[in-house]
């Protein structure tokens, strides 16, 4: 036999906000392009150009250690490009979705959003 039940709001679900919010925290650190985006932007106190951002990605990503094939010529400009191609339209528009970035699309440039400290502290706090 079930008990009788006579407030209603007990019935509610409790709210999820905080666990949405955990949740989308780690959604936009999950990608190691985005954590190597907020360390790079965190380094520097001035703007960084999306071309320079790519370069410091690839090279970050292509150490020796990777075993990357791609070391000379048209593969290098071909990783570059793909790359880049994936900070424009995947990476830097959810990272500045969620106000960790700011993108200046005349200048393009990066720099840290409103929320990219707040990131960058708990990825520092995962790392550890």
């Amino acid at each position: 036999m079930l008990p009788v039940i006579s407030d209603p709001e007990s019935l509610t679900a409790p709210s999820t906000g905080a666990a949405d919010e955990t949740s989308a925290t780690f959604d936009l650190l999950a990608s190691y392009r985005r954590r190597l985006v907020l360390r790079c932007l965190a380094e520097s106190d001035t703007p960084v150009s999306v071309d320079d951002l790519t370069d410091r990605v690839v090279s970050t990503e292509d150490n020796p250690e990777s075993g990357s094939v791609a070391s000379v010529g048209d593969a290098v400009v071909g990783r570059r490009r793909r790359v880049r191609l994936s900070l424009h339209h995947v990476h830097l528009p959810k990272l500045a979705e969620a106000d960790a970035v700011d993108v200046d699309s005349g200048a393009n440039a990066v720099s840290l959003g409103e929320n990219g400290p707040t990131l960058l502290d708990r990825l520092s706090r995962i790392d550890e």
